[in-house]
């Protein structure tokens, strides 16, 4: 993983405001270059898709409602990483350097003498406000900008945040971390000065499709804010800018402003997600399943062998299978010489590629499918076999239908993933409106996981089994598309949504 490194690195990359799209050039090069992420609760999932798919994950977001890491023990994860050889990237939600202690994580790398870079970020203090139409500056309304933190309250003798020269001045206000210290902030910029008729912008989830956002006055603030519901990540606006909604950078989907969690069982991102998100969800994906080789198919794939004319391959997943099993039978793809490699799909083509192996699409395979093409070749020789056998080794994909003799050797199994911390965080807090289930394998492996899911989380499975499967596990099945597939189901949550709202019922 480190490529014999004595000593690693650290880039502090600034994941932008929420949006991926946002995330810099320069830090979607390093993440995928990374052999350990440690992220923040802030830096949007989607994101860790883009680092390798075997670099250790580390969530390492901080909370008042759930345990934190402190920044020491921050600190010595980054160090010892990297002291152990491997390229570590810090990903932090916006500017490293802006309100995100950065520079503390930068001070412990020198210190212990590892190498850390800076890939600055799009910050939320800048790009949220932007996201909702709000301009920070504006010809004859504000000239200058004042990014605070609201983390401690005004008044409080570690703050150094000057709040009765703020209330003082022009200035447009923006507020990090704020949303807890609402009424006390308030207060202090009335008390100092500023109107009470000061228009205030509070921008939920900012720069993402469940963006939301709360427009005020300064005087009731606090009374709106609470009966909004508003909650932490917001971006606050205080000045006279904040009344204004230029043009928007987000378009309005079915599903804006609905968070959706998509349990997967493979750690690649899924088409769902993104045909959720073209629809404007919040997606959020979770691994609660990933797949790995048969633990005892090694001999019986071994057995296999003899007399048969081709192996069927489903993807890139069965590839490293195979090559798993083989090993451990004690041999390796050089047992596969004279077999048709036959893939299922384009990934599996590209995995047995890297492997130097020819293979055939599905779709080209002749009526005769297993007498080989004799240019083509496998590991040590023709592809195909050397008589005319139509016997096929197959795994979990399905043959085609001139196959006359299939042998099923099951390759993989679905072994249960580790929770992630920042999805239990999110369930505890009621954070999604809807969670998908394309198999009964995320529909298990999610049960398992986080058990029990919160009561008002609407629950839409893929078909028949995955619904059984809700219902095996306690969880009420509210939508069910009429036909299985991607599409189908997504289009079946837009409209089940797009229902409810129109009609003020639960869920909308």
């Amino acid at each position: 993983m480190t490529d014999g490194r004595s000593v690693g690195e650290v880039w502090l990359v600034g994941a932008g405001p929420g949006d991926p799209g946002l995330l810099t050039v320069r830090g979607r090069e390093v993440l995928a270059n990374a052999d350990v992420v440690v992220t923040d609760r802030l830096a949007a999932a989607v994101l860790l898709g883009a680092a390798p798919a075997g670099a250790e994950i580390i969530h390492v977001g901080k909370s008042p409602a759930a345990p934190s890491w402190t920044q020491e023990e921050i600190n010595a994860v980054l160090v010892d990483r990297a002291r152990a050889g491997a390229r570590v990237v810090r990903l932090k939600g916006g500017d490293p350097y802006m309100l995100g202690r950065g520079s503390e994580e930068a001070q412990a790398c020198a210190a212990a003498g590892v190498a850390c870079t800076v890939v600055p970020g799009v910050t939320s203090a800048l790009a949220v406000p932007a996201c909702a139409g709000i301009p920070v500056t504006h010809r004859g309304l504000a000239q200058e900008v004042a990014i605070v933190s609201g983390h401690l309250p005004p008044g409080h003798p570690e703050s150094t945040v000057d709040w009765a020269a703020l209330a003082a001045s022009r200035a447009t206000i923006v507020i990090l971390m704020g949303v807890a210290r609402l009424m006390d902030i308030a207060d202090a910029l009335l008390t100092g000065g500023r109107p009470e008729a000061t228009p205030v912008a509070v921008i939920e989830r900012g720069a993402t499709p469940a963006q939301r956002v709360l427009r005020t006055t300064l005087d009731a603030l606090a009374i709106d804010a609470i009966a909004a519901g508003v909650r932490s990540p917001a971006v606050i606006v205080v000045g006279e800018v904040a009344a204004r909604r230029d043009a928007l950078a987000l378009e309005a989907g079915p599903l804006t402003g609905i968070r959706v969690l998509v349990a997967r069982t493979r750690p690649r991102p899924g088409l769902l997600a993104r045909r959720l998100r073209q629809l404007g969800a919040d997606a959020v994906e979770t691994v609660v399943a990933r797949p790995a080789p048969v633990e005892d198919a090694g001999a019986a794939l071994v057995a296999a062998l003899p007399g048969a004319g081709g192996l069927l391959l489903a993807d890139a997943d069965e590839v490293a299978a195979v090559v798993t099993l083989l090993r451990r039978a004690g041999t390796d793809v050089r047992a596969l010489a004279g077999l048709t490699l036959v893939a299922a799909r384009e990934d599996a083509a590209e995995a047995l590629d890297g492997l130097g192996l020819a293979s055939v699409p599905v779709a080209e395979l002749s009526t005769d499918p297993l007498s080989a093409d004799p240019s083509s070749t496998g590991p040590a020789g023709p592809a195909g076999p050397t008589g005319s056998s139509r016997v096929l080794i197959a795994g979990a994909a399905d043959p085609p239908d001139a196959v006359c003799s299939l042998r099923r050797v099951p390759l993989l199994t679905d072994v249960t993933a580790e929770p992630d911390p920042r999805i239990a965080e999110e369930l505890r807090h009621g954070d999604f409106d809807v969670a998908v289930f394309a198999s009964s394998t995320a529909a298990r492996g999610t049960a398992e996981i986080y058990g029990p899911l919160p009561p008002d989380l609407l629950i839409a499975a893929m078909g028949r089994r995955s619904a059984l499967a809700c219902a095996a596990a306690g969880m009420r099945v509210d939508i069910v598309p009429t036909e299985p597939g991607v599409h189908p189901l997504a289009a079946a949550v837009a409209d089940f949504v797009v229902t409810s709202r129109s009609t003020g019922s639960p869920g909308g």
